[in-house]
């Protein structure tokens, strides 16, 4: 497949028009600065210790990589497990690994802010593990500041004993993937749960818990608007406080989906009506009593004339798209951690990171970066993702001069407005988030991430279509980006 001239960056355009950009980035989360910098000499404890020095608040991610249903759409590392044992086996290693950490690290020394269990499917633990992982967590970690603790559950799975157990650890946040009400897209996804099943799973968490979220996807090749408003009504009607609602990402679903998808003759959806979608959607969930919180979150709260709404925010986003002084530690396998100056990434292999657990290793390649990225980081993130952030809490004459010369640009063409303590996006800067966040980051970072989409993009199982990525031309003045 051709790369469509991704080793190029993406240009701005001025003038007018409502499409400011040659091309829709086609990557919808990620990190940043990432994981393709120099690796690093230094060790899991010199790493922490030394980011105690510069960190006031931190989130922690634990992730369960099993499934009783592989989903194609679904990018992250999870498999189909065998026997309650395999799932036994990896507990107690992520029991051991947390261990393992606060012998060679402080770990009480940041306060801990937010925490998530993702997946995988954290809710095939057992309601015992549950509980066990929760305490453990508990007397490990300072939580006195704790403001969220999301949890992944899946609708099979969820049982009033889960829930229970959720609840006794902490939980306020369940999260479940449903991402449409149509048989045909939920056959096309390979998703099992039934609809009955997802509004008993919705019902319980909604009884238990103060917030409720679930995803929808929307843009599938194939995809018409009357599906897209069938399923927006649909996730209204659910009665959750919160609904997710993404973009399909071709470029990391699973070759499966593009099999199926062809084999249903689906035209791919251009990137233009993909943003046309998009517009619809937030027209849609305001009139129906929702607000954005950040690029692809509503939450159930009176509209107003706001371009995003501050009755919620996401606070693990806060950590992984936030202030330079805000980190992430993941545990369990691929998990990454993001701390200044360094990016850990745990290896994906369950075999290898039992091993290396057991031996009283921590599994992990470690990259470095120059400071300056991390202050930029709510500059390139938070600001794109969250729509304000607050210019007290940047170090503006620490941060990446390219940063700062395009935020200029970014201001110059009406994406965002400020005022003596705060920068926020404008509503035409919340609909470009996704491209803000490549565009705000230095060159050769735009280039790394390039590089990544060039990698996927060369699986020849991929059908991906120019339209896809591609604005079309439009008569205004196109300036490098």
């Amino acid at each position: 497949m051709r790369p469509f001239h991704l080793e190029k960056r993406m240009q701005l355009r001025s003038g007018s028009t409502i499409v400011k950009f040659d091309r829709q980035f086609p990557i919808y989360n990620f990190f940043f600065p990432n994981q393709g910098k120099a690796r690093a000499a230094a060790s899991v404890p010199q790493v922490w210790n030394e980011a105690a020095r510069h960190v006031r608040s931190r989130a922690l991610y634990f992730h369960i990589p099993f499934c009783d249903t592989i989903c194609n759409f679904c990018p992250f590392t999870r498999g189909r497990y065998s026997s309650r044992a395999v799932i036994d086996e990896y507990f107690a290693s992520l029991l051991a690994e947390i261990r393992l950490k606060a012998d060679l690290i402080d770990l009480k020394r940041v306060p801990v802010s937010a925490i998530f269990f993702g997946g995988g499917t954290p809710s095939l633990l057992d309601p015992e593990q549950i509980v066990e992982l929760g305490e453990l967590i508990r007397r490990t970690f300072d939580l006195s500041h704790l403001r969220e603790f999301s949890f992944e559950v899946e609708a099979k799975s969820l049982t009033p004993a889960r829930a229970q157990a959720m609840r006794a650890i902490g939980v306020t946040h369940p999260r479940f993937g449903l991402q449409s009400f149509s048989p045909k897209w939920r056959d096309m996804f390979d998703l099992t749960a039934t609809l009955d099943q997802i509004h008993d799973a919705a019902a319980l968490l909604k009884q238990c818990f103060p917030y409720q979220t679930f995803d929808i996807l929307y843009g599938m090749s194939g995809q018409d608007e009357e599906e897209l408003i069938a399923d927006l009504e649909s996730a209204v009607a659910l009665g959750t406080t919160n609904v997710d609602i993404y973009p399909i990402d071709n470029i990391v679903t699973q070759v499966g989906l593009h099999a199926k998808l062809e084999a249903a003759g689906a035209a791919p959806t251009s990137a233009m009506r993909k943003f046309g979608m998009n517009l619809l959607i937030d027209q849609a969930m305001r009139h129906a009593g929702f607000m954005p919180h950040n690029g692809h979150g509503y939450v159930r709260t009176p509209a107003t004339g706001d371009v995003v709404s501050d009755a919620y925010s996401f606070v693990y986003h806060e950590h992984v798209y936030g202030y330079h002084d805000h980190d992430l530690m993941g545990f369990g396998v691929n998990a990454i951690s993001s701390t200044m100056g360094h990016v850990l990434t745990q290896t994906h292999s369950k075999k290898v990171y039992r091993e290396a657990i057991a031996q009283g290793r921590v599994p992990c390649e470690i990259s470095r970066h120059e400071r300056a990225l991390d202050f930029a980081r709510p500059i390139v993130l938070r600001l794109p993702y969250h729509g304000r952030l607050d210019k007290r809490h940047v170090r503006w004459g620490a941060v990446h001069p390219e940063v700062l010369e395009k935020l200029d640009r970014v201001r110059q063409e009406g994406f965002v407005v400020e005022d003596d303590t705060s920068v926020a996006l404008t509503k035409l800067g919340w609909y470009w988030y996704v491209n803000l966040m490549y565009y705000l980051m230095p060159n050769a970072d735009q280039l790394l991430m390039n590089g990544m989409v060039i990698d996927k993009l060369k699986d020849p199982g991929r059908r991906f279509s120019k339209r896809e990525l591609l604005f079309p031309l439009v008569s205004a003045q196109v300036a490098e980006g």
